[in-house]
């Protein structure tokens, strides 16, 4: 659960992986509700709510969701996250 990160900030620039371990990207920022990832060469963005954040291990961060159902998080440019470096 989303508890289980205690410093969000701490994840930035972290590797994200899915349930079932395939690779999603890395986070570029974090905000009060949502990680925003992007995949190696920024193709693809996505803002992830925090409650799809199973953990953080110190190197990378588990989601508890399949990489096929995060279709539905997939965003524009940095959208929402203009504000946030």
């Amino acid at each position: 659960m989303a508890d289980s990160v205690e410093n969000w900030e701490s994840i930035i620039q972290k590797t994200v992986r899915s349930s079932e371990g395939n690779l999603i990207g890395n986070v570029d920022a974090v905000d009060e509700s949502s990680i925003l990832v992007s995949t190696e060469g920024g193709r693809t963005r996505y803002r992830i709510p925090k409650h799809i954040v199973e953990g953080f291990d110190g190197h990378q961060v588990s989601l508890n969701i399949e990489k096929i159902k995060l279709e539905r998080f997939k965003g524009g440019e940095a959208e929402g996250f203009r504000e946030v470096k």
